[in-house]
């Protein structure tokens, strides 16, 4: 069966990969006020685009407790899908 990858995918997904590359724990509170400020474009910086067939995804750098964290953005679903080591 093929896995759904909605947005409680992309947020747990979001959560595993910041505590094995960053080692911040995040709770869903967290997520959502990253996902509003990169979609504010409030205190993040882009970094690069990529079309994929179905979407746009986005790369930023964000300051988030201390660290600076890179995430890729989902423009089609207006969420963060993951995060990359820097």
């Amino acid at each position: 069966m093929k896995t759904k990858k909605d947005k409680l995918y992309s947020f747990d997904h979001t959560r595993k990969r910041l505590a094995e590359r960053y080692g911040i724990e995040i709770q869903s509170i967290d997520y959502t006020e990253l996902c509003s400020r990169i979609n504010k474009k409030k205190d993040v910086k882009f970094v690069s685009e990529e079309k994929q067939k179905k979407d746009i995804q986005q790369i930023y750098d964000i300051t988030f407790r201390g660290a600076t964290v890179r995430v890729v953005w989902s423009m089609a679903n207006r969420y963060i899908k993951t995060v990359l080591p820097i």
